[in-house]
């Protein structure tokens, strides 16, 4: 195990390395010259590389093809490296051995911490692992790309996988076993997520005083993103410990702050005797702190919200998209900056907006320039973005439009710091963003082929929405340095305008809330109208039963009580959208304030850095506004995903935010408002290192009371030999569709095309149906492996090993708890190529139909 993990360490380094001299040429404004995001930079090219060669059969899908991928790009790095100057980049590197002390110490610390916790708890078990298992290895046994679907032969898959491309790519140069490089992968991504989370404060820190200084301070990036939770771990000790619990006249514990905080499970009397472990809880603890947000139809039923944030995911241990585009996430907020911290005089430099803008509008403005279209085709910064966006898209589809505003955010801030405001910047803004949209779908258009998505419009949130005490419980820990620097900016800076912000975040607000009942109010009207003229068939009927699917997620069918009593309960709840509302006004009211270089600020000293600070509070809030009154339509009916993915985004910006928060106010602050800072920040930060703390010792706490540490995923198959051989045969077998038990999804199912990286016939229904937007494709399948297994006629199951083009057959304990199986036709039919005590496998003659329908 640790020569693995040694082993792993070294290629992520040298990846790192490798393409460092790209960053250091693309990255000229960043401080660090893009160092802290040369792993990601490394790993996302070699990636898009491997992917590009294979999908356009110009390469292998093996080991050839990573080889050929990192080839290419050493010579790009070489090219960067000529154009840079070897003696110039050496020097740099010979002048920064704080940062780079600093910055390979966290990441060593940090990958080695999540190996240590992922050696606690290995087993690939349970939540989504075994979806992102089965990627892993149908990546690895696919001789090209597009990868075959290892729960639905025949197909493609249908979901952003480009994470788990890069995860097979290291797995093909260590050599190390999928089952444990599926561990390693989540230690690395967490060390990766820290160093980019540290690159990011560095940056903006390092221009505030000296760089020994940045490179100290900047270790707050990964604490606020990686460490701090939110509030749930204090509220479950309090809970455990009886706090706010009385007896009732009956005698039983009743508590109205609990029933108030509205939390499930907390808002039950404690076990007693209380203690201050809240582990004694029945059930999972620590999943709870992922669902602090609780939703009400109209009719007042509970509807599942989910609300991660980083640290419950990374110790939760799936490799889900949301988690692998971190790193990534943090590459693209590097190019934002990097483009932030250019000069003002090319700050508007970006080809593509000048050629597109002069070319739409006309105008001569020193935003638009003589430029032509070879000239944009030819910026390198341009296309590094769209490289990279274009890649947040593959990783995970829902940060590409995110990103790409923040760094069209960013560019449009630019301008507005250079000619002031102008409807031009909205222009600018979208002309980027439309060009950046188009080149990153061009570069990974083979993604986009066979992609489809459960996406189906835009519904209003009538029913659903956060109240104000959830709201604080998810992200206080994060909003409480945030409003002290903002009221500190406010206190140091002229030239703000808080009338003029609060009137253009009330413009926001009610809009978005106006918008939300209009479109509600448009669902009633169709409803109204396709009612009436019901059984018509068609368009009709479809439009109402959508209109009625709307009405019975919201909780009623009454327009009134839809619309007027859930507009009652939000205004009688406005604790969320009044905290919105007020970060909204204090953030819009300190902008115009930047572009005033002489602002009295830190001894007469103006960081234009608040800025770029300003724009990721900007993001977050959109992004915590927005599901407060629309959501995107998607299987599950309600906001659930939509919050789940935008509230994960707003807490990795938001925590950047509050880190340089916290660094600055500690060195800007003095005396008694130092003093009271520094209580204040403590106690929060304390308050929410509660939930670690008692996650990470029940993780590693029992280590030898007969616990070991390991990396080995399939660990828990131990205790089932017979299952653990039959996987290892097929993973050693030709490449073929599997026919094995097809049943409920987070269970054992599906468990040999998982492990194998063999395609079954169908592996978890409602996955394969949440991937592609319905069941069309999955067909009859379920019941045509029921029919295969359980008929005594060869002639059906002939027909349906062809059908499916099946080569093995799996008999075990779980397909015998599945079905009556009648395994004789297999035994006089097939060829029995795999036996243990409880698991047999038969191999399909690899014929013709008629060869399998003889007698």
């Amino acid at each position: 195990m640790v020569g693995t993990v040694i082993l792993w360490y070294i290629v992520v380094t040298l990846l790192g390395w490798l393409a460092f001299p790209l960053a250091y040429r693309l990255l000229p404004h960043l401080a660090d010259r893009g160092y802290t995001f040369s792993r990601a930079l490394g790993l996302l090219l070699g990636g898009f590389l491997y992917w590009l060669l294979a999908s356009l059969r110009l390469a292998p899908a093996d080991g050839g093809g990573v080889w050929l991928a990192l080839g290419l790009t050493a010579l790009l790095s070489g090219w960067a490296l000529r154009r840079a100057g070897c003696r110039t980049v050496w020097e740099w590197v010979r002048g920064q051995k704080a940062l780079i002390l600093s910055a390979e110490g966290l990441f060593l610390g940090a990958f080695v911490l999540w190996v240590l916790m992922r050696a606690g708890n290995p087993e690939i078990l349970g939540t989504e692992k075994p979806m992102e298992m089965a990627f892993i290895n149908a990546i690895l046994r696919s001789p090209t790309f597009p990868p075959h679907d290892p729960w639905l032969s025949g197909y493609a898959i249908s979901y952003y996988y480009f994470g788990y491309v890069i995860i097979a790519l290291l797995i093909r140069l260590t050599g190390a076993d999928p089952a444990a490089a599926f561990n390693l992968g989540a230690a690395m991504w967490f060390a990766l997520t820290a160093l980019g989370a540290y690159g990011v404060l560095y940056n903006l820190l390092a221009r505030r005083g000296t760089l020994r200084k940045a490179a100290a301070w900047a270790a707050l990036a990964p604490l606020f993103l990686l460490v701090v939770t939110n509030f749930q771990g204090s509220l479950d000790m309090l809970h455990a410990r009886g706090a706010f619990w009385s007896p009732g006249p009956d005698g039983t514990l009743q508590s109205p702050f609990w029933q108030w905080v509205g939390i499930q499970e907390v808002d039950q009397p404690p076990i007693e005797p209380f203690s201050w472990n809240p582990t004694r809880r029945p059930g999972i603890w620590w999943w709870r702190a992922s669902r602090v947000l609780q939703d009400f139809d109209a009719a007042g039923n509970g509807v599942e919200v989910i609300d991660e944030f980083p640290f419950f995911s990374y110790y939760l241990g799936d490799l889900h998209p949301h988690v692998l585009a971190m790193p990534f996430v943090l590459l693209a907020v590097g190019l934002a900056l990097n483009l932030f911290q250019r000069p003002a005089r090319t700050a508007g430099e970006l080809g593509v907006v000048r050629w597109l803008g002069g070319w739409l509008s006309g105008k001569d403005e020193a935003s638009f320039g003589q430029t032509h279209l070879g000239g944009w085709l030819r910026s390198a910064d341009f296309w590094l973005a769209a490289l990279v966006m274009g890649g947040l898209s593959f990783l995970n589809t829902w940060d590409f439009p995110i990103y790409v505003g923040l760094f069209c955010l960013v560019y449009a801030f630019t301008r507005f710091e250079a000619l002031g405001w102008g409807w031009g910047r909205v222009w600018e803004f979208l002309e980027l963003g439309a060009a950046l949209g188009i080149a990153g779908v061009i570069l990974y258009l083979p993604f986009y082929v066979g992609f489809s998505s459960q996406a189906g419009g835009i519904l209003p949130s009538v029913s659903f929405f956060t109240r104000g005490v959830n709201f604080w419980v998810m992200f206080g820990t994060l909003l409480i340095p945030i409003a002290a620097w903002l009221f500190w900016q406010w206190s140091q800076r002229t030239g703000t305008n808080f009338r003029a912000g609060l009137r253009l975040a009330a413009g926001v607000i009610f809009g978005l809330w106006a918008f939300s009942y209009l479109l509600a109010g448009v669902i009633l009207a169709v409803a109204a109208l396709t009612g009436a003229r019901l059984g018509q068939g068609g368009v009709n009927d479809s439009l109402y039963s959508l209109s009625s699917l709307f009405f019975q997620l919201q909780g009623s069918a009454d327009a009134r009580d839809l619309l007027w009593g859930t507009l009652a309960r939000r205004l009688l709840s406005p604790g969320a959208w009044l905290t919105l509302l007020g970060l909204l006004a204090a953030v819009w009211g300190l902008l115009p304030a930047l572009r005033k270089t002489d602002a009295p600020l830190e001894q007469g000293k103006a960081q234009r850095e608040d800025g770029f600070v300003l724009l990721l509070l900007l993001t977050g809030l959109a992004l915590t506004t927005v599901p407060e009154f629309v959501y995107l339509r998607d299987q599950f009916g309600w906001r659930m995903n939509t919050i789940f993915k935008f509230y994960f985004q707003a807490w990795l910006v938001w925590s950047l935010a509050a880190a340089y928060a916290s660094a600055t106010l500690w060195q800007a602050l003095r005396g008694a408002k130092r003093w009271d800072f520094g209580v204040l920040w403590s106690l929060v930060v304390i308050l929410s290192l509660a939930y670690p703390f008692w996650a990470v010792n029940e993780r590693l706490g029992g280590l030898g009371e007969g616990r070991a540490l390991s990396l080995d995923g399939m660990r828990f198959l131990q205790n089932n030999p017979d299952e653990l051989d039959a996987i290892r045969f097929l993973q050693q077998a030709p490449l073929g569709t599997v026919a094995e038990a097809v049943g409920g999804q987070y269970t054992s199912y599906a468990r040999m095309a998982t492990f194998s990286g063999q395609p079954n016939v169908l592996g978890w229904p409602g996955h394969e149906a949440q991937w592609r937007g319905g069941g069309a494709e999955m067909g009859s399948r379920q019941p045509d492996i029921e029919l295969l297994y359980r008929t005594s006629r060869w002639e059906e199951a002939a027909s349906i090993l062809e059908r499916y083009q099946i080569r093995y057959v799996v008999v075990g304990s779980l397909e015998l708890g599945t079905y009556p199986v009648n395994e004789v036709k297999f035994q006089k039919r097939l060829k029995l190529v795999f036996q243990r005590e409880n698991v047999r496998i038969y191999e399909v003659p690899q014929s013709t139909g008629t060869t399998l329908g003889q007698p």
